[in-house]
């Protein structure tokens, strides 16, 4: 069955804020996210979870023009507006995929949701252990083992993460992991910092055709060339 991808971001990043309408090649980084992720074949819709504070509020604008449904919870309890996303939506499970991951690979995504139903687990992650570059992390979620998960939270951090407590308590869960064929958790095609923002901006300016088409394996090509010496 078709599963809902939760997309979690917000203005207000400690590192580097606004980054999600910081532009790339023309567009807001936001809009590079949800382009990938409608691509995907294994999903039948996307929902925005940004926060309630009046900062998120052209994220929501941005949502609602892109075409895409948008819930707006706690600030920092990112935890609870997820629960209160898929109780909204009435979700059984949910893909989460992070705002900082602007060119998360479409097939990565589908892979993911076809392991969970696969299943049965609580969820499905290429991060425990990571082995795909920063920027490619998704997880699929069942949504009553995360209603379990969150009532189980006794840390601000766990919350903040959303899914870290499943990470500390792998013996009272069911994780099934994927990874690569080698290690790539060394890169990065992540948006946290000045630097990374950098960087994909200099692989926007290298693609000829639609960014979404883009594979891994593609970005990884191009992320090889922006870092050879002298490469803009």
């Amino acid at each position: 069955m078709p599963l809902t991808a939760i997309l979690q971001a917000r203005m207000s990043s400690r590192r580097l804020p606004g980054k999600m309408l910081a532009p790339v090649a023309g567009r807001p980084l936001l809009a590079w996210l949800i382009e990938r992720l409608s691509a995907c074949t294994t999903l039948d819709g996307i929902i925005l979870a940004t926060s309630d504070h009046p900062s998120d509020t052209p994220l929501a604008e941005l949502a609602e023009k892109l075409g895409i449904r948008c819930y707006r919870g706690p600030l920092d309890d990112v935890a609870m507006r997820f629960i209160q996303a898929i109780d909204v939506f009435g979700l059984p499970s949910f893909v989460r995929i992070c705002g900082d991951s602007p060119l998360i690979d479409p097939a990565l995504v589908d892979y993911a949701v076809r392991l969970f139903e696969a299943g049965p687990c609580d969820i499905t992650t290429n991060v425990h252990p990571r082995s795909f570059p920063k920027g490619q992390s998704v997880e699929v979620v069942n949504s009553a083992a995360f209603k379990a998960a969150y009532a189980a939270m006794t840390e601000n951090e766990e919350r903040e993460h959303v899914t870290s407590w499943f990470y500390n308590h792998t013996a009272e869960v069911a994780i099934t992991n994927f990874t690569a064929r080698r290690d790539m958790s060394s890169i990065r095609l992540c948006v946290d910092t000045a630097e990374d923002l950098a960087s994909i901006r200099a692989l926007a300016a290298r693609m000829t055709s639609d960014q979404s088409r883009y594979s891994l394996d593609d970005l990884l090509a191009l992320h090889a060339e922006t870092e050879k010496p002298g490469a803009w």
